[in-house]
């Protein structure tokens, strides 16, 4: 029976000083920072995948999606596939895009107002929107990288 009860006499004091280790303030306090910060990092992460989704597309069901798929994946895993998931551009980018393909505007190299390509000067500040070239000397809009008459790059 000594023997069985060295045993117990043992293990008793293991548990005792485990339990002394996770009862001191360091270790607990460690451990609770931890668990705040991860916390922390899932509703930020949260936040920023719905803000972030918001200002990319008007699909209700993919922004949905979206803010689901962080919430309920975490974000070490959820957001990886988000950024998979999401649309490339942004919201507001994608209107003056549009506008400028199918009313052949240009956009100023100054203020980046959208011009018609006709006009000579921008509408809103006054900036030169053609420029000549310096071989055929024709008039062609200033964001061509080279002269569609004669191919020539834009250098100024």
């Amino acid at each position: 029976m000594d023997i069985w009860s060295g045993v117990g006499v043992v293990l008793n004091n293991s548990s005792s000083t485990l339990d002394s280790i996770f009862q001191s303030n360091g270790l607990w306090s460690f451990v609770n920072f931890v668990f705040m910060f991860l916390i922390f990092l899932r509703i930020v992460s949260i936040i920023w995948t719905a803000k972030d989704i918001i200002s990319r597309t008007n699909n209700t069901w993919l922004q949905v999606l979206s803010i689901l798929l962080v919430t309920f994946l975490t974000p070490l895993f959820g957001l990886p596939l988000y950024f998979i998931v999401r649309p490339v551009y942004f919201k507001r980018d994608l209107i003056p895009r549009r506008e400028a393909s199918a009313l052949s505007l240009v956009n100023c190299t100054n203020c980046h107002t959208l011009n018609p390509k006709e006009y000579e000067c921008c509408i809103t500040c006054g900036e030169k929107l053609k420029i000549v070239c310096k071989q055929c000397n024709k008039e062609y809009p200033h964001m061509y990288a080279y002269c569609p008459i004669c191919g020539a790059p834009n250098i100024e």
